[in-house]
């Protein structure tokens, strides 16, 4: 691989987690209660254990705090629909 690419690509990756960690503050304070308020009174230790994730996540979950209203979604199964089928008819 070339220098400058190997390079770009490294820019690349560093600008990715350095927004990551600039953003990550901002999760903890406000952008856990957009996706899920049991979340957002988490615990310290829960707080540091989903960091990682916030972090490498942070794009998906940015999309879903701005869609999202503070609910988690309803998981949606075969058996979840075929109860909801049942109870239509």
């Amino acid at each position: 691989m070339p220098q400058p690419l190997a390079l770009s690509i490294a820019w690349i990756a560093y600008g990715y987690l350095a927004t990551g960690f600039l953003l990550l503050p901002w999760w903890h304070w406000r952008g856990l209660k957009r996706l899920d308020a049991t979340a957002s009174s988490g615990t310290m230790g829960f707080r540091i254990l989903i960091s990682g994730g916030l972090v490498l996540l942070w794009p998906w979950m940015l999309r879903r705090s701005i869609i999202q209203s503070g609910t988690p979604p309803l998981e949606r199964t075969a058996h979840r629909d075929a109860v909801g089928a049942s109870q239509d008819s």
